[in-house]
């Protein structure tokens, strides 16, 4: 699995207050990693996640250890962690970006002792959005379990 690029974003709460990770939050961009960068690193912006994918690349907003401000409920965005698909509606993530995806959630379930048909869940579980449109999660989801 390819190392995160770091990219530089202030939208976050240091620390999890206590609270364990029990939950992949999935998104899409709804544009390119582009996109994402720049609206995370936007400390107007009011949002961030922790990784995003997409266009062949792989980036980090917010260490693991801390809030990232992604699912529009506090609770969950202490328990979660926030993974950004370059994506929207007309165009499906490409197959790099799935790999890369698996391969990420394959990594932070075993290191948070997930199971991934329960706790992978999209960002329209937690608020009422569209999100994460054309990706396919329960692709995400299977391929994960395959590889646990």
């Amino acid at each position: 699995m390819p190392t995160p690029i770091w990219q530089p974003c202030e939208n976050y709460t240091a620390g999890r207050d206590g609270t364990t990770v029990d939950r992949i939050v999935i998104h899409y961009i709804v544009g390119t990693l582009a996109a994402a960068d720049a609206t995370f690193a936007d400390p107007d912006s009011g949002v961030s996640a922790h990784y995003g994918i997409g266009e062949g690349s792989f980036h980090q907003y917010v260490s693991e250890i801390n809030t990232a401000w992604h699912a529009g409920n506090w609770a969950m965005n202490q328990r979660s962690i926030g993974i950004e698909h370059s994506a929207d509606p007309d165009r499906a993530p490409t197959e790099a970006t799935y790999q890369t995806s698996i391969d990420l959630c394959v990594r932070i379930c075993r290191e948070y002792g997930l199971n991934p048909q329960t706790q992978i869940i999209p960002h329209s579980s937690v608020v009422t959005t569209a999100c994460p449109g054309t990706v396919d999660l329960q692709r995400i989801r299977d391929a994960v379990e395959s590889r646990l």
